[in-house]
């Protein structure tokens, strides 16, 4: 597992409720569920899949991430946000998203 999707799992995890967990039967598809609930979930290393709601996405104004891997046909101002983290520095917006689809659960 890379660096940063380490450390943002870490982070996640310290959020009360949240449960990082790989998603049955695949194997390495990893979700985060907030009370049962699925918030996001990773593509590869680099890239967070965050469910959100179209006026959230529009209110911040909100596109997916150019370079994503998952979803390459999925448009922008929908309900799922895919997103990338390739610093450190990143991470702290990925905890704001996921924070934010805690919220809208």
């Amino acid at each position: 597992m890379a660096k940063l999707r380490k450390m943002l799992i870490n982070d996640l995890e310290k959020i009360p409720g949240i449960d990082v967990h790989l998603w049955k039967p695949d194997r390495d598809f990893m979700v985060i569920d907030y009370k049962g609930k699925e918030v996001a979930h990773f593509h590869g290393n680099n890239e967070l899949d965050v469910r959100l709601s179209p006026d959230v996405v529009k209110r911040e104004g909100l596109t997916h991430a150019p370079n994503r891997v998952g979803h390459l046909n999925r448009k922008n101002g929908g309900t799922w946000l895919i997103v990338r983290f390739t610093r450190e520095s990143h991470l702290k917006e990925m905890l704001r998203l996921v924070k934010i689809a805690i919220k809208l659960r």
